[in-house]
Formats: structure tokens, sequence, C-alpha cells
């Protein structure tokens, strides 16, 4: 869609950093961008009004022009890319100190925020907005800072939700705790997962790893990621020293991650405001995130 240029951009007098648009913040997290590279981000937060857009939601990084740089701009501005819930496709945002809108009153006007690929600020229906802006409870997604190496915020209200769930497909997609807490993948008062088809360490020896479903969680410095298996047959050392096995997470060799007396080789910790990969084997299965 062809962009409204204004005669006076250059006069307006427009914030460069992404705003969110809220008076009444509650609580925020912060990731660090590297210059010209994505990281996941975690979305656990809601707009104060309870919407998930992106507009109320993700701030910190400093825009660019359209004026300036027209319909290159896709390749310099910060960029935002959400995942479809079925993890088929993105929508693609960046953000513009100048993105085109027409309000309620059909007036043509610009304002910063995160736009469509045609520069029109995202959800702005009368304007022909080619991406809807709304973020999904529960699903990760791709964050790059262009030109910089920034602090990429997001912030709002908790959701007033005692739970949220997400489906997983036999396929790999991005799912992000739905509460700005950190948890661990085998503590069930955080997170549970149903519908699960998994893999024994006993029948399947080390193709367990073929087998299990899998969640991928990146390391810290985003530099590769810890891997996660689920077992009917995990195996453990409790705190008598009995070597047991039980269901759940684990990590490459079969033990239950976390369980230093058996030498696990991952924590099954996710911080706050990580997101991670996630894949059904054998079946599709469901995600259920706890406040």
């Amino acid at each position: 869609m062809k962009k409204l240029m204004f005669g006076m951009a250059a006069a307006l007098a427009l914030c460069g950093m992404a705003d969110i648009e809220s008076s009444n913040t509650v609580g925020y997290q912060t990731k660090e961008l590297e210059k010209g590279k994505f990281a996941i981000a975690g979305i656990q937060f809601e707009g104060t009004d309870g919407s998930m857009d992106i507009n109320k939601l993700a701030s910190g990084l400093t825009g660019v022009s359209y004026a300036e740089y027209g319909a290159d701009f896709v390749s310099v501005a910060p960029q935002i890319q959400v995942p479809s819930a079925d993890g088929v496709g993105y929508d693609i945002y960046y953000y513009l100190t100048d993105g085109f809108y027409i309000d309620d009153d059909g007036n043509e006007l610009e304002k910063p925020g995160w736009c469509d690929a045609g520069g029109t600020i995202a959800g702005n229906v009368a304007a022909g907005a080619l991406v809807s802006g709304e973020l999904i409870s529960g699903v990760a997604i791709w964050v790059k800072d262009a030109q910089d190496s920034e602090t990429f915020t997001q912030a709002g209200q908790v959701s007033a939700e005692e739970s949220v769930q997400v489906d997983v497909p036999k396929t790999f997609v991005l799912r992000t705790h739905a509460f700005p807490v950190s948890f661990n993948l085998n503590d069930d008062s955080k997170i549970t997962f149903t519908g699960l088809t998994p893999a024994s360490y006993a029948e399947d020896g080390s193709a367990f790893t073929e087998k299990a479903p899998q969640i991928q969680v990146p390391s810290a410095d985003g530099v590769g990621y810890d891997i996660y298996y689920y077992l009917t047959d995990g195996f453990y050392i409790d705190d008598q020293g009995n070597e047991l096995e039980k269901p759940g997470w684990c990590d490459a060799g079969g033990t239950i991650a976390g369980n230093v007396a058996a030498g696990a080789l991952v924590s099954g910790d996710v911080p706050a405001g990580f997101g991670f990969w996630a894949k059904g084997v054998g079946s599709n299965f469901k995600i259920t995130f706890k406040k």
C-alpha cells in the first residue's frame, strides 16, 4: 500500500524511542540485543487495557523514518517477527518514527510505532494495515535491532487469568511462559504438559532423542541451547541415594533435568522473559502455563 508522505515530516517532533501507549504500567522485563542479530523474547505481560497490542507492550528500540529511507526502511528498522499460533509463517513488524495511520475522524496522520512493511501502524484497519499488531499469549517472538545494540523492553500488566494453554504441533514452534516467572520444566506448579507421546529409554535406548518430544531453551548468552527430551523412565537419584525412574524432561543421557546427584547435564530452569522451542513427536501436545 502506498504510504502518504507529509511535506512537513521533517518538522514533526517525533520520539525516536518505541514508546508504550499506556500510563498504568505495572511491570516490565528487558533483554539486551546485539546489533544485527535476532534474539528470542518471551512476551509475558498484556496491555493495561487487557490487549496484546504490540504498540502497548514493546519498547526501547530507536526507530527510523519512512520519510528518510522510503521502502528501504525494512532493512534498517528494528524488527519483530511474531509466529502464527500454528508455527507456520510470521507477521513482521518494523519500528518507525513516522508510521502512517488514519484516525477515527478520517485524518491521515503519522506517529511512532510498530508498522507493517508498507509503513502503516499495525492494526490500523482504516489505513489498510497488513498486520494486526496482536501478540499471542504463550507464544515467543524474534526481535532484532539492525543498527544498534539496545535494550528491548516489554511492559504492562500481568494477565488476570490463572492459566494459559497453548498447542505444540509436531514441528518446532516458539513458546514462552504466559506469566513473568522463572520456572523449571519439571515443576508442575508452574507448567504442565498433556497429550505427550513420550519415549522410553528402556525401549529406545540412545535413539530416544529422535523419538521423544523436545524442548530447546536458549542459553543466557544466546549461544546455543539446552535440549530436553520427555521420557517415561527418566533416571534420577533421590535424597537417600536410591537410583530410581520417573516421567519427566531429561538430558541427552536420559537423566531427569536438574538432578545433580545423578549428574544431570541440564538444569531444567527457564528464566523469566525467555522463549523456547518445543516440538511434539508422535502427537501434538498442550502446554498449560500457571500463574
